[in-house]
C-alpha cells in the first residue's frame, strides 16, 4: 500500500479485508469496540489506528498506536458503520468525533484518493462506499499448489473422453500432472491454472474441466472462493452454481472434480499441498516509523532483601536472580505457507527505553507464523545501603510490552520442478514481547 510520511491512507477502489482493501496488497482490520455499533479500523501495513491527522485537520491517517473510545476527543479512533441501501456487503464508515464520513478525496498530489472526513452527508459520487468481506473467510492460497482428496490421492490432470477433466488419481506429489498456479482476484476469489494443460478450471456444467484460456474474470465458472476447514484444508465454492468442488465418480467418471454439493462434505475437503521444495526468507525490512508498541504494563521481575543486625548503617550487596522470557513471531498478514521449510535470516525487534530497535541477525530454520520464546535465567547484584536494625526489600521493576512491526521481504522458493522463483513480499508482520526499563525499588522495615 502508498502509505505517504504522515500516514495518510489511499484507497483507490476497495476490495477486501477483514473490511476493506485497495489492491491486492492493502488491507484493513476491524477490530470491535466496548460500544455496541462502533469499530476501531487498523491499517495492516503498519498495524496503526485509523485517526485525524490533528485537532486542525480532518484527514484520517493510520497513526493511533492505540484505540481511543473518548468521543470528545480529536484523537478519537471509534467509527460507525452504515450500511448501504440496506446492503450487507457495502458500507460507509462514520467518525464518531466529527460525524462526518471517511470519504476518498479528489485532489492534486499528494493527497490525492486519501481519506477525508468532510461532510456529514453521504458522497453523491459513492466515494465513501467500501465493499467488506468478513476476515475470517478470506483466504489467500499460495502461488503454486496441489490438493489432494479424502481418497488419500493427488489431483490430477487427465484426458477422459476427449476433455481435460481433474481426477484424484495421483499418489506422487512430484506428478507434473497435479501441479496448478493459482491466480488471487481483486475481490479474493481465484482462478486456478493447470500446469499440465496450461489452462485455467472451468465448470461444465459441473464438472470441472481444465479448458478455458480466458484471461479475465467475467465468467463466473472459472472463479473460484477458498473457505478454510483446518491449517492445511479448503474447500473450493464455485461461483457459477455456487456449490463446493467434491471428489465424484459417476457417469462412468471416477473420484473427478465435480461442482456438486452445497455444503462442505468429506469429499468436498482438500488438503492443500505447496509445490515447493524449500523456501528463503531474506532481504527483511522492517519499517519502524509503521511500528506500534503497545500494553506496556509494569512487572516485578524478582525481590532480594537485607538486613543489618547492627547499630550502624551498612552497605549490603543484594544478589537477584530471576529468568527473562522474549517471543518472537515472524508472519503474513493473510498469506497461506503450508509445511514447507524455511530459512530465514533477519534482524529482531526489540523494544528498548520506550522505542523500537534492531538486534544482530537472526539466521535459521523457522516455521513460519510460528512463535519462539526464548527464557534466560540471569542474576544481577544490587548495592544498598541498610539503616541499622532494619530489613530492606529490593525490588527489581521492568516494563513488559509488545510490538508490532510490518516488513517487506523477498522469498526464494524452489519448486519441485527444480525452478527457483523469487517474490518480493510487502505483507510481513513481526510481533515481539519483551522487558524492558528496568528500575529498583527498596523498601524499609524496622526490626
Amino acid at each position: 500500500m502508498k502509505v505517504l510520511e504522515t500516514g495518510f491512507q489511499k484507497l483507490g477502489k476497495t476490495n477486501i479485508s477483514h473490511c476493506l482493501l485497495r489492491k491486492d496488497d492493502e488491507y484493513f482490520y476491524t477490530d470491535v469496540s466496548s460500544i455496541k455499533g462502533l469499530v476501531h479500523i487498523r491499517c495492516c501495513y503498519n498495524n496503526k489506528y485509523w485517526v485525524r491527522w490533528s485537532k486542525n485537520h480532518w484527514w484520517i491517517v493510520a497513526g493511533a498506536d492505540e484505540p481511543d473510545e473518548d468521543q470528545s476527543s480529536w484523537s478519537c479512533t471509534l467509527f460507525e458503520p452504515v450500511h448501504v441501501d440496506g446492503n450487507a456487503q457495502t458500507l460507509r464508515f462514520r467518525h464518531v468525533q466529527l460525524g462526518h464520513y471517511a470519504c476518498l478525496w479528489r485532489l492534486p498530489p499528494p493527497y490525492g484518493s486519501c481519506l477525508f472526513a468532510g461532510s456529514a452527508s453521504p458522497n453523491k459520487d459513492l466515494c465513501d462506499v467500501c465493499t467488506i468481506i468478513d476476515w475470517e473467510s478470506l483466504l489467500i492460497l499460495p502461488k503454486h499448489v496441489a490438493f489432494k482428496g479424502d481418497n488419500g490421492n493427488y489431483l490430477s490432470a487427465r484426458t477422459i473422453e476427449g476433455h481435460p477433466y481433474l481426477e484424484f488419481a495421483s499418489s506422487d506429489i512430484g506428478d507434473p500432472t497435479v501441479g496448478n498456479e493459482v491466480f488471487t482476484t481483486h475481490d479474493g476469489s481465484v482462478r486456478i491454472k493447470s500446469h499440465h494443460f496450461g489452462r485455467f478450471w472451468r465448470r461444465s456444467p459441473n464438472w470441472i474441466w481444465a479448458d478455458s484460456d480466458d484471461s479475465t474474470t467475467n465468467n463466473s465458472d472459472t472463479l473460484f472462493w477458498p473457505v478454510r476447514v483446518d491449517k492445511n484444508v479448503v474447500a473450493l465454492r464455485n461461483f457459477g452454481n455456487n456449490n463446493f468442488c467434491m471428489r465424484l465418480t459417476t457417469e462412468g467418471k471416477t473420484s473427478c472434480l465435480n461442482a456438486g454439493v452445497s455444503t462442505i462434505s468429506r469429499e468436498a475437503r482438500l488438503e492443500v499441498a505447496e509445490l515447493v521444495l524449500s523456501r528463503n526468507i531474506y532481504n527483511v525490512n522492517f519499517r519502524l516509523m509503521d511500528a506500534r508498541i503497545y500494553d506496556q504494563r509494569v512487572i516485578i521481575m524478582t525481590t532480594g532483601e537485607a538486613i543489618n543486625m547492627t547499630h550502624e548503617p551498612h552497605t549490603q550487596q543484594v544478589k537477584l536472580s530471576y529468568t527473562e522470557t522474549k517471543s518472537r513471531t515472524w508472519k503474513g498478514s493473510v498469506s497461506l505457507k503450508l509445511g514447507v521449510k524455511i530459512t530465514m535470516e533477519s534482524g529482531v525487534p526489540f523494544i528498548a527505553d520506550g522505542k523500537l530497535e534492531i538486534s544482530s541477525e537472526f539466521s535459521g530454520t523457522y516455521e513460519w507464523g510460528g512463535t519462539e520464546s526464548v527464557t534466560t535465567a540471569m542474576e544481577t547484584l544490587y548495592n544498598v545501603t541498610v539503616p541499622a536494625m532494619t530489613r530492606v526489600t529490593v525490588s527489581m521493576i521492568a516494563t513488559q510490552g509488545s510490538c508490532d512491526v510490518p516488513f517487506s521481504y523477498s522469498q526464494r522458493d524452489t519448486l519441485t520442478d527444480g525452478k527457483n522463483v523469487i517474490y518480493n513480499m510487502d505483507d510481513g508482520v513481526y510481533n515481539g514481547v519483551n522487558c524492558f526499563n528496568v528500575k529498583y525499588q527498596t523498601k524499609e522495615e524496622k526490626l
